[in-house]
């Protein structure tokens, strides 16, 4: 995970200036504008980082719609990405919304407007045959992750297709921040196979391929090029699906998962952390978990991988089976409660979750959120049907009538799709509801009790499963792993009644390194570890070994500059990067240029 830096053919500080891994713009000092040949090329104020921090996070709050904000914060992440990823740090409760959830739902919706630069790669069926060359075109150094998606089904928007870019973009963003990934080891991609949103398609501006979707056929043969080129390329890397649309997300997994290390977000990144989540919920109302009913509005690709993730981590905690957890779950999709008798075909992904308890002729009964929940009398709600507000009032009392503390978990995003909102969850339940979200809610105060919803922020999981499998080489990426990984995070809130139940934002990288260090720990017990070293290490070192490899946004010192110069640029006007071939593979972000790590 360090990086390793080695000669190369020096580029002008011009090209330094302009590659945003390298620029330090105003914080370029007056020798290092004269020995760069920078000078007249900078405004004559030199900052400090920590200045420049100032003044970029007031420039950000200049702006008041945060569709605006979003994208000025890229605009500084394109030209300047050390300075980026220090304000993100230092201002994590401010940006992290802005960044992603929930505002990345609306910026997707309008990426073709917003676009700005080149910001990761593009791959079509036009370019089959040739993967291996548009993956060296966009990146010639190691990578670390590869966050990939095909746009189809972004968060609770539906068919974004190219637009759906904005999402791993985001995903390799909160890498960084929460992690400590090297941003130059990242790697966002988009699947671009056509969409099947007639808007876009009828969109002038729209800048993805202009064509419906093909068939599974065209999608696989592509994905598996993809696949095998990439990890041929980068044989060390982790790669992360996201947002991949139901019809494809459990086959894609299964089809790679025990052939590359990879795992798939939506499905088991979220299990996971809501996992966490529930098990600190379940501690807080003080009812065992096998004594919990747990009704499920949703039964797509994320709200399976939650009850998966949910029986998987109550079996693995208290001892219980996994089929005795799964006894305790009621799913619930357009047409009612998922049972063996309804008489449709039911989704290979929900077949093990439908209720073989349910007469045919009763199914009727059961046919809405309501007449389940009257039926079941449920202690907990999970929503994942991204359809907007569907806890009302009257299900609510329902599950009130059954649990002392109930737990109420609206998880859909971005929030105009949630099932409710924190206010009405704690009004309507007089602040006994044990809530978390999938987007930031504000605080609601009852009967002068402040209640905040927790955010089951996936940022928990993701970053450190991808540090903690990156830096052990696991063979692939199980379900024990990320178990492992929910148990970790529940396990670091001592009181989630007075805490709430996730660790604060502020301790994200903290979290990661707790995860890492789990994931470590269970591929050496499953024989998953295929670096050396971690054996014999306790889990102490392992989250210390994981907190030292994190990458810090701290500019390079003079002399790494001046050691990657090339003098005799400064008499005449600079080469352009497009023709300037050494530079071209340099700015590119090739190991030659890269930065040492800051422990």
């Amino acid at each position: 995970m360090k990086a390793v830096l080695r000669d190369y053919d020096k580029v002008s500080g011009y090209e330094l200036l302009r590659n945003r891994f390298t620029n330090k713009s105003t914080a370029f000092t007056a020798e290092e504008r004269e020995r760069l040949g920078l000078e007249g090329r900078l405004p004559a104020v030199v900052e400090t980082m920590e200045e420049q921090v100032v003044r970029t996070k007031a420039q950000l709050l200049q702006y008041s719609e945060p569709l605006h904000q979003y994208s000025f914060l890229r605009g500084v992440q394109e030209s300047n990405t050390t300075l980026f990823y220090r304000l993100v740090m230092e201002n994590l409760e401010l940006v992290l919304p802005l960044i992603y959830t929930p505002t990345v739902g609306a910026a997707c919706q309008h990426f073709s407007n917003l676009y700005r630069d080149e910001h990761g790669v593009y791959i079509t069926p036009r370019d089959s045959g040739r993967i291996r060359q548009l993956l060296c075109n966009c990146c010639r150094t190691e990578l670390d992750v590869i966050v990939i998606t095909d746009g189809s089904r972004i968060l609770g928007l539906g068919d974004l297709g190219a637009n759906g870019m904005g999402i791993p973009i985001g995903k390799c963003a909160l890498y960084v921040a929460g992690a400590g990934l090297d941003p130059k080891r990242v790697l966002p991609i988009t699947l671009d196979v056509g969409t099947n949103n007639d808007q876009f398609l009828s969109d002038p501006r729209y800048m993805g391929l202009r064509r419906a979707r093909g068939d599974d056929a065209e999608f696989y043969g592509l994905l598996d090029e993809v696949m095998r080129e990439v990890f041929r390329l980068y044989p060390e890397v982790v790669l992360q699906f996201e947002d991949f649309s139901n019809n494809h997300c459990f086959d894609v997994l299964e089809r790679y998962r025990n052939k590359y290390r990879c795992f798939n977000d939506d499905i088991q990144g979220t299990g996971a952390v809501i996992a966490a989540g529930f098990l600190n919920a379940v501690r807080v109302s003080k009812v065992p978990a096998l004594e919990h009913r747990i009704v499920v509005f949703g039964a797509g690709s994320a709200a399976v991988g939650v009850v998966d993730a949910i029986c998987h981590a109550v079996s693995a905690k208290f001892g219980t089976s996994v089929a005795e957890m799964r006894s305790r779950v009621w799913l619930v999709d357009t047409k009612g409660l998922v049972t063996n008798t309804r008489g449709d075909a039911l989704a290979p992904h929900k077949v093990a979750w439908a209720r073989t308890d349910v007469a045919k002729e009763d199914n009727a009964k059961y046919a809405t959120l309501k007449g389940v929940c009257q039926m079941v009398k449920p202690t907990a709600l999970i929503g994942l049907a991204a359809s907007g507000p569907a806890f009302t009032k009257d299900v609510v009392e329902i599950v009130m009538e059954s649990a002392e503390r109930p737990i109420i978990f609206p998880l859909s995003n971005p929030t105009s799709k949630s099932e409710i909102t924190a206010f009405d969850a704690f009004t309507w339940t007089k602040g006994r509801a044990i809530v978390a979200s999938g987007s930031p809610f504000p605080p609601v105060t009852v009967d002068g009790q402040v209640k905040r919803a927790a955010q089951g922020n996936n940022m928990y999981i993701f970053p450190g499963v991808g540090l903690g499998c990156s830096l052990a080489q696991v063979r692939s990426i199980t379900e024990e792993l990320m178990t492992a990984a929910a148990i970790a995070l529940a396990e670091m809130v001592e009181n989630p009644e007075e805490t709430g139940l996730y660790p604060p934002l502020s301790e994200i990288r903290s979290a990661s390194a707790v995860v890492a260090a789990a994931v470590i720990a269970q591929s050496v017990n499953d024989g998953l570890c295929t670096k050396a070293g971690f054996a014999t290490a306790t889990l102490e070192e392992l989250r210390a070994a994981a907190a030292a490899a994190m990458w810090e946004p701290v500019y390079c010192p003079p002399e790494w500059y001046y050691a990657h110069h090339d003098d005799t640029t400064l008499p005449r006007a600079p080469k352009s990067i497009l023709t300037h071939s050494a530079s071209r593979d340099a700015l590119a972000g090739g190991t030659s240029v890269t930065p040492p790590r800051v422990a």
